[in-house]
């Protein structure tokens, strides 16, 4: 069987110029080429990309990063795009530039940097503008004053905000959810009031990255209460890998994926570990193309996307290792 083709975009929908140069099997730094993979179900990878290109390392401007999203949004892998992210911070110079670019709505996700008493003002905020559709709302429990006490904060304030049904994520610091007792409590708290967790997988500095067995147990106190998450920073490819500018230790998003699905199956911490530290993408590749349907939705209930600062580098990575594949229509020319 061959390997899975994205939806096509949707018609009058090109890619934008100055779109990325995406052959089919295209290479990927020490990848496989692997052409006759067998096929798996192409919802594994469904919205899984949050563009947060407005963010470190890419801080793209304003403009460049609306105009990026609308490419990727248009894009022969546009099912693979989910909402864009903004600090609320930001929200006026988004809704300039929707202005300037003529864009009639945007899907959103909504980071509110100035924690619990920032939430309905910048709730309000999204309210007032109607081209921005709520997809989600993203809020650290901040551990200076303990995550309970914190996270109890951030639930009453979401309690009280108008989340036009927005799913609700609050960041858990990974050194409450390695501790069983402060795992338990705050996780209780969180899923109590419907809402989901979001897990920090790096950042700008070597510290900000948990090592596998840090993230093994995080994953493994979500999986086991159940709580569907998103991650955010440091996945910027599909496998693990050091990165040869800064010589940072970078998790990939299809190891996290497989370590998810472990968990799930009740692995042990040691050998979620293991999946997290794999580095050979055959043998990455042929573990997701191993999934079966089931087991495909049970992770991605659980484990629902990550903010990435660039959708190019995840796209190509898949296409590399021969997980998706261009669709052929899209690459014919059109008729006159």
């Amino acid at each position: 069987m061959g390997t899975m083709s994205t939806d096509p975009a949707p018609p009058g929908g090109p890619n934008l110029p100055g779109g990325p140069n995406l052959p089919d099997q295209a290479a990927v730094p020490g990848g496989p080429n692997l052409p006759d993979q067998a096929a798996f179900p192409g919802d594994l990878f469904r919205r899984l990309f949050d563009d947060a290109s407005l963010f470190p390392p890419a801080d793209l401007a304003m403009r460049a990063a609306v105009a990026g999203h609308m490419r990727h949004a248009s894009a022969w892998y546009h099912t693979l795009t989910g909402p864009f992210v903004c600090p609320e911070t930001r929200l006026g110079e988004l809704s300039a530039v929707l202005t300037a670019a003529n864009i009639p709505e945007l899907d959103l996700a909504l980071v509110v940097t100035g924690g619990a008493a920032a939430v309905a003002p910048a709730t309000d905020a999204v309210a007032a503008e109607p081209r921005l559709r709520l997809r989600a709302i993203e809020v650290a429990a901040t551990p200076t004053a303990g995550a309970g006490h914190s996270a109890a904060e951030v639930t009453a304030a979401l309690d009280g905000a108008l989340l036009a049904g927005a799913a609700c994520y609050i960041e858990i610091p990974a050194g409450f959810l390695t501790d069983p007792t402060a795992a338990s409590r705050v996780l209780a708290l969180v899923d109590g009031r419907g809402y989901r967790a979001k897990l920090r997988t790096g950042g700008l500095t070597a510290a900000a990255f948990p090592d596998e067995t840090t993230l093994a147990a995080c994953l493994s106190a979500i999986v086991a209460a159940r709580i569907p998450f998103k991650c955010t920073a440091g996945l910027h490819h599909a496998i693990r890998h050091t990165d040869a500018a800064t010589g940072f230790e970078h998790h990939g998003f299809l190891n996290v994926l497989l370590a998810v699905g472990a968990a799930a199956a009740g692995a042990s911490p040691a050998e979620i570990t293991a999946v997290l530290a794999q580095r050979d993408p055959e043998v990455i590749a042929a573990r997701v193309q191993g999934l079966d349907a089931d087991t495909s939705a049970e992770i991605r209930s659980l484990f629902t996307s990550f903010g990435t600062c660039s959708t190019d580098e995840p796209v190509a990575d898949l296409i590399g290792l021969g997980l998706i594949s261009q669709p052929w229509e899209s690459v014919m020319p059109r008729r006159s």
